[in-house]
């Protein structure tokens, strides 16, 4: 019987309420490597989710499976094992691929690390930092990380701080010489380890035989879940949107009488579509989307969604848009921000400020930048609703020359 997010977490506390091993049920409800292998893991336990009706669920009968053999779990808190972390790695000694890979014991190792870097660089300038933050202290933490300060950060940021659906630092502790684990806890470890690899391989695999991405990048979100497609094998399946649902209104019968799913994503061109996205201030229909990129449009900051000029041009597919020389209400600031990172600088400074909305009061927006270079480079601008309505309008006028390929000098597109 399928059952909702929700409900499978409720349902999961009850009959795990005994269990020894630090578990997240919020796991549940965020569904991590949901895109990579359609399995929630808990300890070496996968968990399969389902697409029911255009929502993820779960199986009410895996959910009481998967909670009785948690509880069953005995850690003896005793019997532990030296883990014998690995050393730091720095980004560019790291390989995009293998790093991915499940590894627990150097993702603890990257929690300490990034947490150590982020407290010796916090309040002070570029030019002050400096590399101490990579030594390691008599308390076995980089730096001059506390323990308290690190469980402290893992609080805060709990659901990236989680291991196969555990909260390991729970049962971490340090002897004076080494980082120790309940032996039960960490051979649990290793077997998650083996277990979501395989099933990532599992999934990079499409039907032709073809090997994806290790991150994901072939796993297509459908009506009824992710599969695994080749962009061929996608460009076969469904063919290209070339315009055909344009000016046609999103609640018309038209439009309910034709299917997204038989074309490729608009914006990424290899996904198969699941949704016509539309323009919410004015209905028209835009284009078809695949489920990712409509999330995307959807929740991704404005100021990043417009940086591109295919996803600016998307937006347009509107003819409200185009006739208005306007974008929908959400994006306005976006430009505005993207106005002020590229012509406002902290005195003689080359470094594009980072540009934050502080507050909107009588007409008036007031943006606060900060230049990341000077720790004294912090100044406000007021921008009038009356001057953002001419930003839109030119950055619409910019981006629809670039599009019939006349953009005029200083314009959006020559200034990118």
């Amino acid at each position: 019987m399928p059952i909702s997010r929700e409900y499978a977490r409720s349902l999961f506390v009850d009959l795990t309420q005994s269990a020894t091993v630090p578990l997240d049920p919020d796991e549940l409800l965020h569904m991590p490597g949901l895109r990579q292998h359609g399995q929630v893991f808990f300890g070496d336990i996968a968990l399969r989710c389902y697409k029911h009706k255009a929502r993820w669920m779960y199986d009410e009968r895996d959910i009481r499976r998967v909670g009785q053999a948690l509880a069953d779990v005995l850690l003896d808190t005793r019997d532990v094992v030296d883990v014998q972390l690995p050393p730091y790695r720095d980004i560019s000694d790291r390989d995009p691929e293998e790093w991915s890979r499940p590894d627990w014991r150097r993702r603890l190792v990257s929690w300490m690390f990034d947490q150590a870097r982020q407290k010796a660089q916090e309040g002070r300038p570029y030019e002050e930092w400096d590399d101490s933050w990579r030594q390691i202290q008599a308390n076995g933490l980089p730096g001059n990380l506390t323990w308290e300060e690190f469980v402290a950060a893992s609080s805060r940021h709990r659901h990236s701080q989680n291991i196969a659906g555990t909260r390991p630092l729970r049962l971490l502790t340090w002897s004076g010489e080494g980082w120790l684990l309940p032996r039960a806890y960490a051979e649990l470890l290793d077997r998650w380890e083996q277990r979501e690899g395989e099933l990532i391989s599992r999934a990079r695999l499409c039907s032709c035989g073809a090997v994806g991405p290790y991150w994901g990048g072939w796993r297509r979100n459908t009506r009824t879940g992710y599969v695994t497609m080749c962009p061929p094998c996608s460009g076969m399946a469904c063919r290209s949107y070339t315009g055909q649902m344009r000016d046609v209104l999103y609640e018309s019968s038209r439009r309910r009488g034709a299917r997204a799913d038989e074309y490729l994503c608009r914006l990424c061109k290899e996904s198969p579509a699941t949704a016509w996205d539309h323009c919410h201030d004015h209905d028209f229909v835009r284009g078809p989307l695949c489920g990712s990129c409509n999330t995307r449009e959807g929740t991704a900051s404005p100021e990043w969604f417009l940086r591109e000029e295919d996803k600016v041009r998307h937006l347009l597919e509107c003819r409200a848009c185009r006739q208005q020389r306007t974008l929908p209400r959400r994006y306005h600031t976006g430009v505005v921000l993207a106005h002020l990172e590229r012509t406002e600088r902290h005195g003689r400074c080359r470094r594009p400020p980072y540009v934050e909305e502080l507050a909107y009061e009588h007409g008036v927006h007031r943006f606060e930048l900060s230049c990341g270079w000077h720790a004294s480079g912090t100044w406000t601008k007021d921008i009038s609703a009356a001057e953002k309505a001419t930003l839109v309008h030119a950055f619409v006028e910019a981006a629809l020359a670039a599009q019939d390929g006349n953009a005029p000098p200083g314009s959006r597109s020559s200034t990118q």
